[in-house]
Protein backbone atom coordinates (compact mmCIF):
# COMPACT_ATOMS: atom_id res chain seq x y z
CA UNK A 1 0.00 0.00 0.00
CA UNK A 2 1.37 3.42 -0.90
CA UNK A 3 0.87 6.34 1.26
CA UNK A 4 2.01 9.12 -1.51
CA UNK A 5 0.72 10.73 -4.38
CA UNK A 6 2.38 11.93 -7.93
CA UNK A 7 1.98 14.76 -9.75
CA UNK A 8 -0.39 13.06 -12.37
CA UNK A 9 -2.08 12.38 -10.02
CA UNK A 10 -2.47 16.07 -8.40
CA UNK A 11 -3.02 17.05 -11.85
CA UNK A 12 -6.21 14.80 -12.70
CA UNK A 13 -7.42 16.13 -9.58
CA UNK A 14 -6.95 19.60 -10.35
CA UNK A 15 -8.64 19.13 -13.83
CA UNK A 16 -4.65 20.04 -15.40
CA UNK A 17 -4.16 22.45 -13.90
CA UNK A 18 -0.52 23.22 -13.71
CA UNK A 19 -0.53 26.51 -11.55
CA UNK A 20 -3.18 24.60 -8.61
CA UNK A 21 -0.40 21.89 -8.48
CA UNK A 22 2.07 24.24 -8.57
CA UNK A 23 0.52 26.27 -5.90
CA UNK A 24 -0.63 23.32 -3.95
CA UNK A 25 3.03 22.10 -3.75
CA UNK A 26 4.69 25.78 -3.30
CA UNK A 27 7.16 25.29 -6.23
CA UNK A 28 7.33 26.66 -10.03
CA UNK A 29 5.05 25.66 -12.92
CA UNK A 30 8.23 24.52 -14.75
CA UNK A 31 8.93 21.62 -12.03
CA UNK A 32 5.36 20.58 -12.22
CA UNK A 33 5.54 20.00 -15.76
CA UNK A 34 8.61 18.33 -15.64
CA UNK A 35 7.55 15.26 -13.61
CA UNK A 36 3.67 15.75 -15.19
CA UNK A 37 4.56 12.37 -17.10
CA UNK A 38 6.06 10.33 -14.37
CA UNK A 39 2.95 8.06 -13.52
CA UNK A 40 5.00 5.12 -12.01
CA UNK A 41 6.63 7.58 -9.49
CA UNK A 42 10.28 6.92 -10.69
CA UNK A 43 11.58 10.00 -10.20
CA UNK A 44 9.44 12.19 -7.52
CA UNK A 45 6.29 11.89 -4.61
CA UNK A 46 4.29 13.83 -3.23
CA UNK A 47 4.30 12.81 0.91
CA UNK A 48 2.86 15.27 3.16
CA UNK A 49 2.09 17.87 0.44
CA UNK A 50 5.86 17.94 -0.07
CA UNK A 51 7.27 17.27 -3.68
CA UNK A 52 10.46 15.15 -3.08
CA UNK A 53 12.43 14.25 -6.35
CA UNK A 54 15.17 12.26 -7.21
CA UNK A 55 18.76 13.77 -9.13
CA UNK A 56 20.90 12.33 -11.44
CA UNK A 57 24.25 11.58 -11.79
CA UNK A 58 25.69 14.67 -9.32
CA UNK A 59 29.69 15.48 -8.01
CA UNK A 60 31.81 12.41 -7.66
CA UNK A 61 29.97 9.80 -9.84
CA UNK A 62 28.94 12.52 -12.41
CA UNK A 63 32.90 13.42 -12.70
CA UNK A 64 33.90 9.85 -12.72
CA UNK A 65 31.80 8.80 -15.86
CA UNK A 66 33.19 11.54 -17.52
CA UNK A 67 37.27 10.76 -16.77
CA UNK A 68 36.29 7.62 -18.83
Amino acid sequence: MRHFITIPELLESSRGSVKAVAERLGCDRHTVSKYARDREAQSHAVVNGRLMAVFGKRGKHRHESEAV
